[in-house]
């Protein structure tokens, strides 16, 4: 079977909850292989920090998408602690609404977790030659809703409606598709499946035009009124937050203006 970038990102990403299930997902997240300095395997959950920070009791309910013996699907909660003693467990970016939590997590759900190096640095998006207008697509759990039962997140596609669009010019970017409540943490990405050029039925892994953009922060609705439009941090300061776990630096108390929260998602 060929490998498809967007069923792997499916596969990798999950809800993050306050309790197992239903309508208390408050955001989405997507499981990483990072391994430690030593070499020690580690899979990280990567989502906004905003996700983290607004559940309380020193846990959160990541569900992992495990196969059955007969091949089905199976959504399964596992409480992952998110602090000790109130000192969070998870590494925020100093700036941006970024945040990682090492999880523990079963092996079938550990190859699952995608290379860190899916998200784009910090040039990828012009050596790639991404624009304004192109299309993309994004992962999430609106409103605490699934795509069907056994909880793989809802794939929508939007457009990227920045200019200029890399890191180096705003740290956030703008995509044109409705976000709400649970969207948050999840991620926006390339696909051959709706990019310049076919997928390739030989490929086994990402090609240089597949990649996540970014994570999905917030909504922008100016006066309280929703147009249709989520903010995104670049995936540079994804990979940023990634590095901050093994040399951590103080973390702040609150993230800069440009990317707080609304109160949705």
């Amino acid at each position: 079977m060929p490998f498809d970038f967007t069923t792997a990102m499916i596969q990798a990403t999950s809800p993050v909850s306050s309790a197992p299930g239903g309508p208390a997902v408050t955001g989405t997240g997507v499981l990483v292989s990072d391994p430690a300095p030593d070499g020690t395997p580690r899979v990280v959950l990567v989502t906004a920090r905003h996700v983290l920070a607004n559940i309380p009791g020193g846990q959160v309910w990541v569900g992992l998408h495990l196969k059955n013996p007969d091949g089905s699907w199976r959504l399964e909660w596992r409480a992952e602690p998110s602090s000790d003693q109130g000192r969070p467990l998870w590494t925020q970016h100093p700036t941006y609404d970024v945040a990682v939590l090492p999880v523990a997590v079963p092996p079938e759900a550990a190859e699952a977790a995608i290379p860190a190096s899916w998200f784009a640095d910090g040039d990828t998006l012009a050596r790639e030659d991404v624009e304004a207008g192109d299309p993309v697509e994004v992962l999430g759990y609106p409103a605490g809703y699934a795509g069907d039962s056994r909880g793989f997140p809802i794939l929508r596609l939007g457009h990227l409606a920045s200019y200029p669009l890399t890191p180096a010019s705003e740290a956030t970017f703008l995509v044109d598709f409705p976000v709400v409540s649970g969207n948050s943490g999840g991620p926006v990405f390339t696909s051959r499946r709706i990019g310049k050029r076919p997928v390739l039925v030989g490929a086994e892994g990402p090609q240089p035009d597949e990649f996540i953009a970014g994570i999905v922060a917030q909504q922008i609705v100016p006066g309280g009124k929703s147009i249709e439009l989520g903010l995104a941090v670049h995936s540079l300061y994804v990979r940023q937050t990634l590095e901050l776990l093994d040399r951590p630096i103080a973390q702040p108390a609150s993230l800069a203006p440009s990317t707080k929260p609304a109160p949705a998602p």
